[in-house]
């Protein structure tokens, strides 16, 4: 008789940085990964229609990157968008995200300039319009954001 295997912790974490929670109020766009390699997960400035890059100073994010899982391109814990290639961003919905100082449910949602990283301080930090945090979540835990869209 065979042993049915009923143990499959292997992806058994809650959720990934950029993973989206659903789909059914999500608008993601085609956008193409300028000046660096961009992690999922991270808040990007939209350069145009069709491109986007890692906010720089107090430049506004319009979306968060999406974990595409057809697009995995390495063996790391970090993928990314390499420069030049084209990534999923979603402007409205709600996306798992990497916080680096924690978060409770409702705060507002902070963009760290230059490395596009999420957190609920304001110091420093450039707000990401309509936007809150979802979920609770300790320092360098995830959370989960919801996008309302840009103003």
């Amino acid at each position: 008789m065979a042993i049915a295997f009923d143990t499959f912790d292997q992806y058994a974490q809650d959720a990934y940085p950029g993973q989206l929670h659903d789909r059914s109020m999500a608008d993601v766009v085609s956008r193409v990964a300028e000046g660096s390699d961009i992690g999922y997960g991270l808040a990007v400035h939209e350069t145009s229609y069709k491109s986007a890059r890692l906010p720089t100073g107090s430049e506004v994010s319009q979306g968060i990157t999406v974990r595409e899982t057809v697009t995995d391109n390495n063996a790391s814990d970090n993928p990314t968008y390499f420069q030049g290639e084209t990534m999923s961003v979603v402007r409205v919905g709600r996306v798992w995200v990497k916080t680096v100082d924690g978060a409770a449910y409702n705060d507002s949602v902070y963009v760290v300039p230059d490395t596009g990283e999420l957190t609920n301080a304001s110091t420093d930090n450039t707000q990401l319009s309509n936007a809150a945090f979802k979920s609770e979540a300790d320092a360098d835990g995830l959370a989960l954001v919801q996008l309302n869209g840009t103003e």
